[in-house]
């Protein structure tokens, strides 16, 4: 234990008892998600990918997401986006089953990306860092993936979607909310490239379905959502 864990120890986000930050018994109580859902209408679907019937020019092509956004879960999104805990974000992403991505599921996609979501700069300044993108650079070390942090750029400043609660006006949000740069250089290099454009929660899909149009629009080919949590 170095001195660091002596003066500030380690406690679970969810019951407080010193060690890690997420103990045996918490951990037993996070909900793993086992069944996918399309990412336009939220029924279920097989690996996540839209309904045929759900798709259009551009919009996302599906969505992975690891736990139910409650519990432990919930109070661990919670405190990285308002607090940067290194260790916490480490043992977050160290809890995702990864047989998800098994061989078989990765050979569908090719030139896999990471993209994160980013945030407005006013908002990244204020905080000094942008969770999604500590999450996926986490999360693509793990899958062996590049992570483009560059791509995608927030230009408009808009209101928390965690503080808004009508359905309607959180879609409402996040329309012309991203711009894309150094897209059509990336895509002239890669054949077909799939991004995985990554956020930490996925709630009513308005930020992803707003970054898929803007990158599809640019020329991206595939646009897969993958998210922490799902509530």
């Amino acid at each position: 234990m170095n001195l660091l864990d002596l003066i500030f120890p380690k406690r679970c986000v969810s019951c407080g008892k010193v060690g890690s930050y997420f103990c045996k018994i918490c951990t037993a109580k996070i909900k793993f998600i086992t069944h996918q859902i399309c990412p336009v209408c939220e029924k279920a679907a097989i690996d996540g990918a839209t309904h045929p019937c759900c798709q259009t020019r551009y919009s996302q092509d599906g969505l992975v997401s690891f736990f139910s956004y409650d519990g432990p879960i919930r109070q661990a999104v919670k405190l990285l986006k308002y607090r940067f805990v290194s260790d916490l974000a480490k043992e977050f992403v160290d809890l995702i089953p990864f047989s998800s991505f098994n061989n078989e599921t990765m050979k569908q996609f090719n030139n896999v990306v990471l993209v994160p979501i980013p945030l407005h700069p006013s908002r990244h300044k204020f905080r000094g860092f942008n969770q999604a993108e500590i999450f996926g650079k986490l999360l693509a070390k793990k899958l062996n993936i590049p992570v483009r942090a560059d791509i995608l750029k927030r230009v408009k400043k808009t209101i928390p979607q965690v503080e808004m609660k009508d359905r309607k006006k959180r879609l409402t949000n996040m329309e012309d909310v991203f711009s894309v740069d150094n897209l059509n250089l990336t895509m002239k290099q890669w054949n077909s490239v799939t991004i995985f454009l990554f956020d930490d929660v996925f709630t009513t899909g308005a930020t992803l379905r707003s970054a898929s149009n803007i990158l599809k629009r640019a020329g991206a080919k595939r646009v897969w959502g993958i998210v922490m949590a799902h509530g």
